[in-house]
């Protein structure tokens, strides 16, 4: 199992004009991350990026400015935009992942003193 987090990483702004009304520096795109962080082992994770665009057909009912929105609110818009059997997909594929990554947790790859891989067979051409 994995505990998930949302983070921002972008917001694209543009001025959208609409019934005379120009709404300045609208959200119109955001790039997000979902990080999922092993319950096990604190230092795994795995993410994934999404790059989203915003709904502003009903700009004039629900717009944020840019300088007032919150991390919270633009979590909540893209959490919106995600459909809900991709999302369950994307947090499979992180979680197997994750799983991965703790299962060969604290390997090492055998390497000479260069770093380079190194085989019971000998050295690869």
């Amino acid at each position: 199992m994995a505990t998930y987090t949302w983070t921002i990483e972008v917001l694209f702004t543009k001025d959208i004009t609409k019934d005379g009304t120009t709404y300045s520096d609208a959200i119109i795109r955001v790039g997000a991350m979902l990080t999922g962080q092993s319950d096990t082992i604190p230092s795994i994770s795995s993410s994934s990026y999404f790059d989203l665009d915003i709904d502003v057909d009903n700009i004039e009912s629900n717009f944020i400015s840019y300088s007032s929105v919150t991390e919270a609110e633009v979590i909540t818009w893209v959490q919106s935009r995600v459909n809900a059997d991709i999302l369950a997909d994307i947090k499979t594929g992180i979680e197997s992942d994750i799983e991965f990554k703790e299962k060969v947790n604290g390997s090492n790859p055998k390497e000479d003193a260069e770093g380079n891989p190194t085989f019971p067979w000998g050295t690869p051409n």
